[in-house]
């Protein structure tokens, strides 16, 4: 073999060996790959579980608190019905006992009537008094979704357990 076949089989060989060592690495490069990739999305799926039973558990304890509002607001809404349905029913029956009192012309009994009118009229614009004119019967939930909404994207990815500390931050703070 002349010299420059040599020389040429050295630079052959010596370029095969580069190209097998740089496929070894990028064979463990893409290895590499693979297994991280495998890590991170378990990460994301454990964290995804937590957060889900987080969210769960704030579902539970905020669905209960809402029926107590519920149950609250509603029994103080028909306790203020019943009060107001007694006091017209009581007016009706002296607006109707006044009515024949006047065709019957008795002094007497006609200043009793007057008297239970009165008291229960007053009875009545005190009650009144007492209850704001316009009550809200709605009850208006502001809190978690609406600071949800707002939330367009996370900048960073974190660990898990700090991306539940943001969460339970997140739905605390009012």
């Amino acid at each position: 073999m002349s010299f420059d076949m040599q020389q040429l089989s050295i630079n052959l060989q010596a370029i095969f060996d580069e190209l097998n060592e740089f496929k070894s690495i990028q064979e463990a490069s893409f290895q590499s790959v693979e297994v991280s990739y495998c890590e991170n999305l378990q990460e994301i799926q454990d964290l995804q579980k937590k957060v889900n039973a987080a969210l769960n558990a704030l579902k539970k304890i905020t669905l209960k608190k809402l029926e107590e509002i519920k149950t609250t607001l509603q029994t103080s809404l028909k306790k203020d019905i019943d009060n107001c349905s007694r006091l017209e029913d009581e007016l009706k029956q002296l607006s109707e006992t006044v009515n024949a009192l006047c065709d019957k012309s008795r002094n007497d009994i006609e200043f009793i009537a007057r008297r239970k009118c009165l008291d229960k009229i007053q009875e009545s614009k005190t009650y009144l008094k007492k209850k704001p004119v316009k009550v809200q019967s709605s009850i208006l939930f502001k809190g978690i979704f609406s600071r949800f909404g707002k939330l367009t994207k996370l900048k960073k990815v974190v660990s898990d357990s700090q991306i539940f500390f943001l969460v339970m931050i997140f739905v605390r703070k009012q």
